[in-house]
């Protein structure tokens, strides 16, 4: 029933996943989602506001995230204009409570210094609240120090170093050579900020566990406070670029990968964190995770309290309450809706009532490994879990039956959350599927974290 570690399957950054998200959810629904958000805003703990440049300027073949290469800086400046206007179209709803941004792509670093002003200066006009945040994630390639004491001086205090792996060979095989040297001469103005975060990828063409292993060590000589560590995915369907990859070099040791990975950082002192966060012990976000206050987001762990975010730019996610929605991909519909003063909206999903309980579960078994199901709720899937000890501990109390997930069973997290997941089962290839389908809902549908 649980699957190899690398099956494929749901990263759940959202439940329900991306893939059940509709396109008859437009403006006009996220309008009514965001209203209803603001009017009941007063009870959490403000919103976390993503924002998306699209521009590279290089393509890096490893990369599946939605880029447009291109240096042509009146091009960048027609896009930030109509950022900016979308930005602008916010304040319709009044002022709002923004404790965290979080500027993505992309690379929001390619963005000059002038134009990253102009962004920041209206980010800043839509909230008159205190940050907790404001984080920022970097091309090493595309920056001096110079440009990290601006970004210091506006505000940003948290930096992310596209690193992905520290060889030559594998540099080369994905068009992105940086030499250590390259991050270790950007880091001696690290003390402007409150954190660096480091994102390495496992599973890169050329890649072996001699070659990772030195990545690893080089990363923790260079001591940055996160690392995001995350697997290569393949997919020359999507993104005709990796094809450029040749697959016979693709590592085939992943498993093996990921549990060095994990061996090496958690012995040289970093809080494992969710999936697949590393942070040092006195790191917010390591806080977060010894007193259970993680969130999850589509950017991955963060510490709490704020759980709500919106997004700003093609391609952005936002979530509020019982909603999802997405931005568009095509420049051109983004600016059509941003001119007509309009969300750009895509695609999105409203919870049912049903997706409550199941969304609970498998966001307190990703940030907490663990969670507690009412005495009777969920007795199918706790059937199936007590088939292996060694990864779940099921305790009965008076009332609930708490899941707790060991050590071991943290690498197979993902397929564990997949039990509660009553909406990508196939009930012909799977038992549990059939039970969970049909069984009555026990647990209260209206839980609080709705």
């Amino acid at each position: 029933m649980l699957n190899d570690f690398n099956a494929p399957g749901h990263w759940y950054t959202s439940f329900p996943s991306l893939n059940h998200w509709t396109e008859d959810f437009g403006h006009t629904k996220y309008a009514e989602a965001f209203k209803d958000y603001i009017q009941n805003a007063k009870w959490d703990g403000g919103l976390h506001l993503y924002v998306h440049i699209p521009f590279c300027k290089k393509l890096c073949t490893y990369c599946l995230c939605n880029v447009i290469i291109s240096n042509d800086r009146a091009k960048i400046q027609h896009f930030l204009d109509h950022l900016l206007k979308e930005a602008d179209n916010l304040k319709a709803y009044g002022k709002l409570n923004i404790k965290e941004i979080h500027l993505g792509g992309g690379t929001p670093s390619h963005l000059d210094q002038n134009q990253l002003t102009q962004l920041m200066e209206k980010l800043n006009s839509l909230s008159d609240s205190k940050r907790d945040e404001t984080a920022m994630e970097i091309d090493p390639r595309t920056v001096t120090q110079e440009d990290l004491r601006h970004y210091a001086s506006l505000g940003i205090d948290r930096i992310s170093f596209g690193v992905q792996d520290f060889d030559l060979k594998v540099q080369e095989a994905i068009n992105r050579v940086q030499p250590p040297e390259m991050i270790e001469h950007l880091l001696e103005v690290r003390h402007l900020f409150k954190g660096v975060n480091f994102d390495l990828l496992y599973g890169l063409p050329l890649q072996t566990m001699a070659t990772f292993t030195d990545t690893l060590d080089k990363t923790i000589k260079m001591r940055p406070e996160r690392v995001t560590l995350l697997k290569y995915c393949h997919a020359p369907e999507v993104r005709k670029h990796m094809r450029l990859i040749n697959v016979t070099d693709l590592p085939t040791n992943l498993e093996q990968m990921f549990r060095i990975a994990v061996e090496t950082l958690t012995e040289a002192g970093y809080i494992w964190v969710g999936l697949d966060h590393f942070a040092v012990r006195t790191d917010s976000l390591a806080v977060a995770h010894q007193e259970k206050t993680l969130v999850r987001t589509f950017n991955g762990f963060k510490p709490g309290p704020t759980k709500y975010m919106i997004g700003l730019g093609p391609t952005s996610t936002s979530a509020l309450r019982r909603h999802y929605a997405q931005a568009h991909y095509d420049l051109n519909k983004y600016y059509e809706a941003v001119n007509k003063g309009e969300f750009p909206i895509l695609r999105g999903v409203e919870l049912e009532d049903g997706d409550i309980s199941p969304r609970r579960h498998i966001f307190d078994l990703l940030c907490n490994q663990e969670t507690d199901i009412t005495i009777g709720g969920w007795q199918d899937v706790i059937n199936e879990l007590r088939k292996y000890p060694d990864l779940v501990e099921i305790r009965r109390g008076s009332s609930v039956q708490t899941i707790q997930v060991t050590e071991k069973g943290r690498y197979y997290l993902r397929n564990i959350c997949k039990l509660f997941d009553e909406r990508d089962v196939a009930p012909e290839h799977n038992k549990i599927a059939q039970l969970t389908i049909t069984r009555k809902k026990i647990e209260n549908p209206a839980y609080q974290s709705a």
